[in-house]
C-alpha cells in the first residue's frame, strides 16, 4: 500500500486536485478516483472524500449512481473554479496527475465497460451480475446464481478479459451463426 504523502494538502489544493483529476481522467467511478489518487501518491482516502462531499455540495461536482459505483464528474461550476484557482494546488502534483491520468483514463473506462459485482442474500446464495456497457449504455446484463463467495469471486476476476467473447459467443448462437 502507497504511503501516505508527506505533505498535507489544505482545503482549497485537495478540491482543486479532485476537480483537476476529473477533468483529466473524465467521469470515473469513486473507487477509481481513489485508486488514482491514492496509487499516484496524490490523496489519500479521506481527503479525497471530504474534498468531493464539498465539491458535490457546491455544484462543481456531479455523482451519478452506478450499477457498481457512483459515477463523478465535473460540471460547469467546477471547470470555473478550477480555471479560477489551479495555481493554488502544488505543480507538482498537478504534474503527476498529467502524466498518469491517460493510463488510468483508458483502465477506468475498460473497468466501466465490463463491470462485475458480486451481490449476497444472507443464507442464500451469491449472485454475480455482470455486465458490457457501451457509452454508458448496457448492451448484455448476466445475474448468475452461485453456491459460493470463492467461485463468485473467481469468475467476476475472469470477466473483464472475457467479457468480450462471451459476448460474442451469445450473439452468435441466438442469431443462428454458431450453429454447424
Amino acid at each position: 500500500m502507497p504511503e501516505l504523502p508527506q505533505h498535507r494538502l489544505g482545503d482549497i489544493e485537495r478540491k482543486v486536485l479532485t476537480l483537476y483529476s476529473l477533468k483529466r481522467l473524465g467521469g470515473c467511478g469513486n473507487l477509481q478516483l481513489i485508486a488514482f489518487m491514492t496509487e499516484c501518491d496524490i490523496m489519500n482516502y479521506f481527503d479525497l472524500q471530504t474534498a468531493l462531499f464539498d465539491l458535490r455540495d457546491a455544484g462543481q461536482a456531479a455523482r451519478t449512481p452506478q450499477a457498481a459505483d457512483d459515477l463523478y464528474e465535473i460540471t460547469p461550476a467546477g471547470e470555473e473554479t478550477l480555471r479560477l484557482f489551479a495555481s493554488r494546488a502544488p505543480a507538482s502534483l498537478m504534474e503527476a496527475v498529467d502524466a498518469q491520468a491517460p493510463l488510468y483514463r483508458e483502465r477506468f473506462l475498460r473497468q466501466r465497460e465490463r463491470s462485475a459485482r458480486i451481490a449476497h442474500e444472507e443464507g442464500k446464495e451469491y449472485h454475480l451480475l455482470l455486465q458490457i456497457n457501451e457509452q454508458r449504455m448496457p448492451l448484455i446484463g448476466i445475474d448468475l446464481s452461485l453456491p459460493t463467495a470463492e467461485l463468485a469471486a473467481r469468475l467476476r476476476d475472469r470477466w473483464e478479459g472475457e467479457a468480450q467473447a462471451i459476448y460474442d459467443f451469445i450473439i452468435a448462437r441466438l442469431s443462428g451463426e454458431g450453429e454447424a
